[in-house]
């Protein structure tokens, strides 16, 4: 009988430093000073940053200003691409 190598598993790291809300809210994208907007949907937020759906995830810049519909705007910084989802940081 042959046993199995034993392998310790890494534990999951989760870094972000605030807790993500679940949330289905519009926004808009919008960068180029004002001139470009794209929609999107925030699928989660934190005091620190949000998991954004673009629209247009191809014209979608590395940095923009977020803005939740019925919430302030922030300024945001991508920080991972995934499928067609952003994960970005508040500047």
């Amino acid at each position: 009988m042959t046993e199995a190598p034993n392998r310790t598993e890494t534990p999951i790291v989760d870094r972000r430093n605030a807790r993500r809300h679940r949330s289905l809210l519009g926004a808009q994208i919008i960068f180029r000073n004002g001139n470009c907007v794209i929609g999107g949907q925030i699928l989660n937020l934190s005091d620190t940053g949000a998991l954004v759906r673009p629209a247009d995830l191809v014209s979608c810049p590395e940095k923009f200003v977020l803005k939740p519909r019925f919430e302030s705007a922030h300024e945001c910084e991508v920080m991972w691409r995934k499928g067609e989802m952003l994960g970005v940081r508040y500047v």
